[in-house]
């Protein structure tokens, strides 16, 4: 995945003010917050690139993001492109992947090809029922080898408590960096006025190679947890129990993410996510 590219002036969000543990404003660097280079998927691309560039893609990774209009069986899914095209995507994870909000976007990391069940189960060990997947066959295919629910950061703050509780998630947003701890900043997205954000949380393993900005578009992976003094002491901020106690009474039943990966974001958002 490439680093920073240029970018045009976006407006900065409202400043957020709790106390002591207030987010900055400033286009300042806090020492020690870079991007890693952990792998997101290879190249990004819209599925539709998938369709129309098939042959260009098949045996690349790539990382999509879209919605889900219908599932196959127990590991496939069904995602739209812009111009109404159809693209299956395998979960080859080994693990059970659910979708249970068609508005929410998943993010899927994977190899392009073209599809053929006995193929899939030979190469991947993918289990497949051929009638299930008969129209597909020959078709482009992406066997995902990771999957993640993709909501925006104004949708996963807004969620029912517990809708993404201990899930693998991948958001993607605005940086805005917190003054008091390099293990931790905020998530927001253009056009939404909140004073807090999503926290997420662990990030300074993650980042190493290229600094980062307030404002900064990143891509962030992990699970999401549901706020608490415990799961904030865990984090390792360096704030003392007054912090803590202050944040949790800010961020009442409000979800964090627990990082694993933190990338330069090129995944093109869902339309209306």
């Amino acid at each position: 995945m490439q680093n920073h590219t240029n970018r045009a002036k976006r407006p900065k969000p409202v400043r957020a003010m709790f106390g002591a543990i207030a987010l900055s404003l400033t286009a300042l660097l806090v020492p020690g917050c870079d991007f890693g280079t952990a792998d997101q998927g290879g190249t990004t691309e819209t599925a539709q690139d998938v369709v129309n560039d098939r042959d260009d893609l098949i045996g690349q990774r790539i990382t999509i993001r879209n919605t889900v209009d219908e599932t196959v069986g127990n590991n496939g899914f069904i995602v739209n492109t812009e111009d109404g095209d159809r693209l299956l995507v395998i979960n080859a994870t080994g693990a059970p992947f659910q979708v249970s909000d068609r508005d929410v976007p998943i993010q899927a990391s994977g190899t392009v090809d073209m599809f053929s069940a006995q193929q899939i189960q030979n190469q991947y060990g993918v289990q497949l029922d051929p009638n299930l997947f008969a129209d597909y066959d020959n078709q482009p295919v992406l066997v995902a080898a990771s999957m993640a629910l993709a909501p925006n950061p104004r949708n996963f703050y807004d969620a029912p408590q517990g809708t993404f509780e201990n899930q693998q998630i991948a958001v993607e947003g605005e940086v805005r960096l917190l003054e008091y701890t390099n293990n931790a900043f905020a998530l927001f997205e253009e056009g939404w006025v909140n004073d807090v954000g999503v926290l997420v949380l662990g990030v300074d393993q993650y980042l190493q190679g290229v600094p980062i900005e307030e404002g900064e578009n990143v891509a962030v992976t992990g699970q999401a947890r549901q706020v608490n003094e415990q799961v904030l002491r865990e984090a390792n901020l360096g704030w003392d129990d007054g912090q803590i106690q202050e944040f949790v009474e800010r961020y009442t039943d409000r979800p964090v993410i627990i990082a694993d990966g933190v990338y330069p974001s090129a995944v093109p958002p869902v339309p209306g996510s």
